[in-house]
């Protein structure tokens, strides 16, 4: 009896590690659509995970579900920092925060001055500028923006490769949870079957 209520309470200690499979979210915006993937450690995609999207101050904007391929996408509800949230069931859950320079917010323009620049103009605005000159029915800032969008793409499918290597298998807390869960398994039907041989002794 008493190695009985040691098997179970060893394997209630560890089965809770058996669940805390890790889970992730990985989300793009392309132009006023975001995009997201969701899923399991090992590959393995979330179908009908519950996803919801909240802004900087906690409000909940709009919430769906996951497809089988572990894909939903939303047209952003305004321009601001998204924080998205995978709710996987059984205690699995991730974010992915969403900027709102990468759903095409427009940075502040500081004000005009005679004043000369202190700084050196950046590598795109630069840029943007010189194609400015070759293409004059372009402002600089309309080429700027049409840059930035292009790195924006090319960008995106890097963040995917990044996102997608931070996704390792099993770690060892895993694999001894999942050994506990078993033994806690083993260990409650023999608790069960001792208690139903005793009574009938």
């Amino acid at each position: 009896m008493k190695e009985l209520t040691l098997i179970v309470v060893f394997s209630l200690i560890l089965a809770p590690a058996a669940h805390a499979h890790k889970v992730t979210i990985f989300a793009w915006a392309e132009g006023n659509t975001v995009y997201t993937e969701s899923k399991f450690s090992g590959g393995k995609m979330v179908k009908e995970g519950r996803v919801q999207v909240f802004d900087s101050g906690g409000t909940l904007l709009l919430e769906g579900r996951t497809n089988d391929n572990g894909e939903f996408s939303f047209k952003a509800p305004k321009i601001a920092d998204l924080n998205i949230v995978l709710i996987a069931g059984m205690g699995h859950q991730n974010s992915w925060k969403l900027s709102a320079a990468e759903l095409g917010g427009d940075a502040p323009t500081p004000a005009a001055s005679d004043q000369p620049q202190s700084e050196p103009a950046s590598l795109e605005a630069t840029h943007a500028k010189a194609l400015s000159a070759a293409a004059p029915g372009l402002t600089a800032q309309e080429i700027e923006a049409i840059v930035s969008r292009q790195l924006e793409q090319k960008i995106q499918p890097l963040t995917r490769m990044v996102a997608a290597s931070q996704d390792k298998g099993p770690t060892v807390s895993d694999i001894i949870g999942g050994i506990g869960y078993i033994i806690g398994l083993v260990g409650l039907g023999a608790y069960v079957r001792y208690r139903k041989d005793s009574r009938q002794s």
